[in-house]
């Protein structure tokens, strides 16, 4: 299947969705970003490359410790960054209780998945959803199944995480949050790498270190971690993450 991202989310790069009472709002990398934030993406995408570049990694989990620190919005502009630098990408929603990536990018819920390719009703290829204005591709959850962890766990799982990493340059994983569930925790064991999201503003030191023992106690390899929601209004000019946000204006 061959998609374009809808045209208000290419122009005013925002789309919200409410799950649970939780609103999350995904800010595509765009012209119209902020400076601040296409920047941390692209640094985010340098870092990612010098690791890839010397340890192989390429199939990377998503991860966070609570619902609603902006872990998918971070797994789809990560894609799309890496993507911009000529990268083939392919990104994986592996959330198999409440996914929101087909929310976020306007695919079909009723659309086969990763579901599908476990249960063996489909191959990859006959779910890979592809954004050729993007140059992305995305395999939805598909159907919420019963047992998601086991579906996570298993061999064929296995097998179509070595499959894809064959074709694509960067294979990005959406999980569920580690300090809730084991979702991210069992598939930390097929990847390279796990990239962990942490909210600024909804994430404890409880919840934090809760999910990184979580992934720890799996021997998952952290590769590094990405603070989203930084609100840098409240941050003074004096300190030095307001630097580092600053220093590209300055001409």
């Amino acid at each position: 299947m061959n998609l374009k991202l809808p045209s208000f989310l290419t122009q005013s790069g925002k789309r919200k969705t409410k799950k649970d009472g939780v609103v999350r709002k995904l800010q595509i990398v765009s012209k119209e970003a902020p400076f601040q934030y296409v920047e941390a993406y692209k640094t985010l995408r340098t870092n990612i490359n010098f690791i890839a570049a010397s340890s192989g990694c390429k199939k990377i989990i998503v991860a966070s410790s609570i619902p609603g620190e902006g872990k998918s919005n971070v797994a789809v502009n990560l894609c799309i960054t890496l993507a911009e630098s000529g990268k083939k990408v392919l990104l994986i929603d592996c959330d198999l209780r409440k996914p929101v990536i087909h929310k976020y990018l306007r695919i079909n819920r009723k659309s086969m998945g990763l579901t599908n390719i476990l249960s063996g009703e489909a191959k990859a290829s006959d779910v890979i959803v592809r954004f050729s204005d993007l140059n992305i591709d995305v395999i939805t959850a598909g159907v919420i199944p019963p047992n998601p962890a086991e579906l996570l766990g298993s061999a064929r799982m296995t097998n179509l995480l070595d499959s894809v990493s064959e074709q694509y340059d960067y294979v990005i994983i959406d999980t569920p949050p580690a300090s809730v569930v084991t979702d991210a925790a069992v598939l930390s064991t097929m990847v390279d790498g796990v990239l962990f999201v942490v909210s600024h503003a909804k994430a404890t030191i409880e919840s934090a270190t809760l999910a990184k023992k979580n992934l720890e106690a799996a021997n998952a390899n952290i590769i590094g971690a990405v603070l989203n929601g930084f609100d840098l209004k409240s941050t003074s000019k004096d300190s030095g993450y307001y630097y580092s946000y600053e220093y590209g204006y300055y001409k």
